[in-house]
């Protein structure tokens, strides 16, 4: 029995360091496994070889009218409709009724006033014969000239300041100055248009109450248009007013022609772009149509020195450098010279640099990465 025990005891024992032995190795394997799986991104690159390249500018925008309009009430009443219904693209003339407001109440009240007026007049005329007979007929030849649906005449004129004291102290000013403020109350019932246009948008219905300041269309000029378009501050350095330009459509084809006609002064922070705005001339009889987007090309060719680059491949007007001597990315400022179709062509990489092509996620300074020649 003593042998027996002996032998089993010695079995566990060899067990439990054969066990021991293959967790040890185990752990070593993992470790090192753990070591060469290091995850290292993969970047898309390119050599920096700076190049001559003339091009001309190119921009979109949408046609626009040159004068578009809110149109409000100044008083309140009933809504009517003028020479035309009050519906989205009705054209209309110069000078044309769009609208106006009932001013049935607002004429009684005028009126009214007026035989007031008038009857301020005939009381004074007995003092007039008296105090100054020499200017009695004037007034009375003015009472005669009013009329109660036509705008007062303007006072006649006094000749000496005791004749002014006298008619003001019998409250013949302001009553004829609180008509005259009526008149041009009243005249704010009717609004024509200013100009030869389209409505574009209504606001409220005929028959509807409004008030002042109800907004009720919006009115847009037609035959005379802008295009306000997005250039970058680069190239807009380089645009002048009067510089004349080709338009296209979407699809290529040239629509007409137009010239500059100004420029903003400041500069977009989010896309560093500033507007410029273009004055078409329709081509071939074809008048342009509000809201049409087409291509504009500056016709001024410039000559610029730098490289083609995705736009993918800039991030707040910088490009990512790769250094060969520690594997790791720096960010070079550049400029953009010109937007197109295939990218964006900038100004600022030294020659021979190895430029990232693709857009870098988690960036850091001391990130190691891998490139990609193409």
């Amino acid at each position: 029995m003593k042998l027996r025990h002996i032998i089993i005891l010695t079995l566990f024992v060899l067990v439990n360091i054969i066990v021991l032995m293959t967790l040890n190795f185990g752990s070593g394997d993992l470790d090192e496994e753990t070591a060469e799986t290091e995850f290292i991104q993969t970047l898309e690159a390119t050599v920096a070889e700076n190049k001559n390249t003339t091009f001309q500018i190119n921009g979109f925008g949408t046609v626009t009218a040159y004068n578009a309009v809110d149109l409000a009430c100044e008083v309140q009443g009933k809504l009517l409709p003028g020479q035309h219904r009050l519906k989205p693209g009705v054209k209309f003339r110069k000078g044309a009724l769009l609208f106006k407001v009932d001013r049935t109440e607002a004429e009684y009240n005028l009126r009214s006033r007026k035989s007031g007026f008038i009857n301020i007049l005939a009381n004074l005329l007995p003092d007039l014969k008296v105090e100054f007979p020499s200017e009695y007929n004037k007034w009375e030849n003015y009472i005669d000239r009013l009329k109660l649906n036509e705008p007062l005449p303007e006072l006649p004129a006094w000749k000496t300041n005791k004749e002014k004291i006298f008619i003001s102290t019998r409250n013949v000013l302001t009553e004829y100055f609180s008509i005259k403020s009526m008149e041009t109350q009243i005249r704010k019932y009717t609004v024509f248009a200013p100009f030869n246009g389209m409505i574009t948008d209504v606001y409220v219905t005929e028959s509807s109450v409004v008030n002042p300041g109800t907004r009720v269309i919006r009115i847009a000029e037609t035959g005379n248009f802008e295009i306000p378009v997005s250039i970058s501050a680069t190239e807009a350095e380089q645009i002048e007013i009067g510089t004349e330009v080709t338009l296209y459509t979407t699809a290529g084809f040239e629509r007409g022609v137009g010239t500059v006609s100004r420029m903003a002064e400041m500069i977009n922070k989010s896309t560093q772009s500033i507007d410029v705005y273009i004055q078409p001339e329709k081509a071939n009889g074809e008048p342009f149509v509000e809201g049409e987007y087409l291509k504009v090309a500056i016709n001024k060719e410039q000559a610029h020195k730098g490289i083609m680059l995705p736009n993918k491949a800039i991030s707040n007007n910088k490009v990512y450098l790769y250094s060969k001597k520690d594997s790791t990315l720096t960010q070079q400022p550049i400029d953009i010279l010109h937007t197109a179709d295939e990218g964006v062509f900038v100004g600022g990489i030294p020659d021979q640099s190895i430029v990232i092509k693709q857009s870098v996620l988690n960036y850091t300074d001391t990130t190691k990465y891998a490139i990609l020649m193409r």
